[in-house]
């Protein structure tokens, strides 16, 4: 099975997403290691990291703060303390947790921070951390304020703080942008390929052999107007060479017809049957001549202007007019109306494949062949036969030199319903005979 190729918008909108996370990977990079060299700055990241963690166990109740270490936290802060001090004090100085003793005098002087709102201080400089700081805590009816001290920091608190400044500020304001770009991106492809995408429907039902079969180019991106005008210079070279080869065939056929008239004339003043086997291979030439000559003035058709058909008419017609040859022929022939609704078109050339269908079936088919002609239902016409393949008897003409080809008087039927619009059905079934329907687009 045949992969779908993806579509521009997929494509552009891929390469954006490679791209926006290359970008984020390298801008995560030069952050981290502008940050991993800044150690003062990433220990104050990390006091204000932990303390604002701490802080969510605060407590008042009665007009009293009361403390216990949050669930999350008490694993690093316990007691006793491993690399991780803590004190927090009320607004008298009174201690309301602490998993320290005596270290907590080294690492927290006392009456100068708790004045602070914030401080922090390098214990010792460079990596693993060695600080401590603390941050005062406005809860009312109390002022809290919490200590930490980080020693060595042997649970990696470093790399939450990177982690937490790059999702706080990168990946958060990158991804809203990276949505934003994408979006503006997806919108603006789609109505810049809006008008190729009608060029598309109309290149699909476009038929290249009309004078006037042309994309239009007005409201195309320049590189997309600069293949549509390419694809018209072909069209237009296509119909020259159609039009070369139509005027071409029409002047062979009339040159050949005149030879064979004279020809037949000729044979007719001869009692010989073998002169008359010649005259029914002239026949033959003589039908494939007029079909020939039928293809090459069928494309001028498209420039007379069409007119409202009704099916049952045409189809009364063309049976009236043929029937005589076809009882001749030992065959019968019977109109049915099945309800046909009007189409726009040529008359004419909607009679002529009518002919071009009950001749096909007069000549492929047995004596006592039941011919039927009907109009609908809907906008269609369907000459059918009853006479299965294996009861069809070619023309003797046929068997023997094969000059009378029915496939051309289907190709003929077939680009006078494309003409208009519809398409030629088909069928030959070996129980219900053949059947041939020209299905046309009914009026606006």
């Amino acid at each position: 099975m045949t992969r779908r190729p993806p579509s521009l918008t997929a494509l552009v909108v891929r390469r954006i997403v490679l791209f926006a996370a290359i970008a984020m990977l390298a801008q995560v990079a030069g952050v981290f290691l502008e940050y991993w060299r800044d150690t003062q700055n990433l220990g104050r990241l990390a006091i204000e990291m932990e303390t604002r963690s701490l802080a969510s166990g605060l407590s008042v109740a009665d007009g009293r703060a009361a403390y216990e270490p949050p669930a999350a936290m008490r694993d690093r802060y316990r007691v006793p303390a491993q690399g991780y001090f803590v004190r927090v004090l009320d607004a008298a100085g009174a201690s309301l947790y602490s998993n320290c003793g005596a270290e907590c005098d080294a690492y927290f002087p006392t009456s100068e921070t708790r004045r602070l709102s914030f401080w922090m201080i390098e214990l010792k400089p460079g990596k693993p951390l060695n600080i401590a700081g603390g941050r005062r805590v406005s809860d009312d009816p109390a002022a809290v304020m919490i200590d930490v001290a980080i020693i060595d920091d042997p649970r990696g608190v470093i790399w939450r703080v990177l982690g937490q400044e790059a999702a706080d500020h990168m990946a958060l304001p990158m991804s809203l942008l990276l949505v934003f770009v994408l979006g503006a991106t997806s919108l603006s492809i789609a109505q810049a390929l809006r008008p190729v995408r009608l060029n598309a429907d109309l290149a699909a039902k476009i038929d290249p052999l009309a004078p006037a079969a042309r994309l239009p180019v007005e409201g195309m991106p320049r590189e997309i107007a600069n293949y549509t005008k390419a694809v018209n210079g072909a069209l237009e070279r296509v119909f020259a060479l159609m039009q070369s080869q139509r005027i071409m065939t029409s002047a062979i056929s009339h040159e050949v017809r005149t030879p064979l008239a004279v020809a037949r004339l000729e044979l007719e003043k001869i009692a010989d049957p073998r002169a008359r086997e010649v005259e029914r291979d002239l026949d033959a030439l003589n039908r494939l001549v007029e079909q020939l000559t039928t293809l090459a003035r069928l494309e001028g058709a498209g420039v007379a202007a069409p007119e409202k058909i009704d099916p049952a008419d045409s189809a009364q017609h063309v049976v009236a007019t043929l029937a005589p040859l076809v009882f001749e022929s030992g065959r019968t022939i019977a109109f049915e109306d099945r309800g046909g609704a009007p189409f726009r078109g040529h008359r004419a050339l909607v009679e002529n494949a009518l002919r071009n269908l009950i001749d096909n079936a007069i000549r492929h088919t047995g004596e006592g062949a039941a011919i039927i002609v009907a109009a609908g239902p809907g906008p269609c016409l369907t000459v059918s036969d009853d006479q299965g393949d294996v009861q069809r008897a070619p023309a003797p003409e046929v068997k023997r030199n094969g000059l009378d080809r029915p496939g051309l008087g289907l190709k003929i039927v077939s680009r006078i319903a494309e003409i208009h619009g519809g398409r030629l059905e088909a069928t030959l079934s070996s129980r219900d005979g053949a059947r041939a329907t020209m299905v046309f687009p009914p009026c606006a």
